[in-house]
């Protein structure tokens, strides 16, 4: 199974369950003994193969609604190549060592993933309420002179950079331009049953 087809977290589990842990003794041979006599394998690829458990537990520990756990995975797995090709042949590291810094690097991409979708999540919170003011705004306006009010005294009433009103106006509209499709591909299908 290749890293493209993850499609649930049951793929992910089943494609970890396929390359065991390395032994403390594996793992410091593979980090600084004598190459092993089987050189079919490349080391690098055992190093990453037997120390995907680690990126599944920390993948396990961030996922969330809105990250999913085969993201984390596939993220964390790219973090787990680039410590294991940074890896110093001449400064070996211990097993500990090694797996330490496979967390570190792990746990890092992993948090930069839950603040990247915080951040995300906090500014469509403010998109849709600057929304709703944008939206109370016009209302107002209208009544008071029974026409639509230009971006230029949307922005004056509300304190706001034209172009911050422009803006919500395109999103407002293609958010409503999406639901009227949605709701048309729903009434299509009710119509059809």
């Amino acid at each position: 199974m290749e890293r493209d087809e993850l499609a649930d977290p049951q793929d992910v589990r089943q494609l970890v369950a396929g390359f065991p842990r390395l032994s403390q003794d594996r793992l410091a041979g593979l980090l600084g003994g004598p190459p092993a006599s089987d050189s079919r394998v490349d080391p690098a690829q055992q190093l990453v193969e037997g120390t995907l458990w680690v990126v599944l537990e920390a993948a396990e520990a961030h996922r969330s609604a809105t990250l999913p756990l085969e993201d984390l995975f596939q993220e964390g797995s790219t973090a787990l190549v680039t410590v294991v090709h940074g890896l110093d042949p001449t400064n070996p590291l211990s097993p500990d060592q090694f797996l330490g810094r496979v967390r570190q690097a792990v746990g890092q991409v992993m948090n930069a993933l839950v603040a990247e979708e915080e951040a995300a999540r906090v500014e469509d919170l403010r998109w849709a309420a600057d929304a709703e003011r944008l939206f109370a705004a016009e209302a107002e306006l209208r009544l008071d002179s029974d026409t639509a009010p230009t971006d230029l005294l949307l922005a004056a009433h509300l304190s706001w950079p034209v172009a911050r009103v422009a803006q919500l106006r395109v999103a407002v509209e293609e958010a409503r331009s999406q639901h009227d499709v949605e709701l048309m591909d729903i009434l299509g299908e009710i119509e059809g049953s």
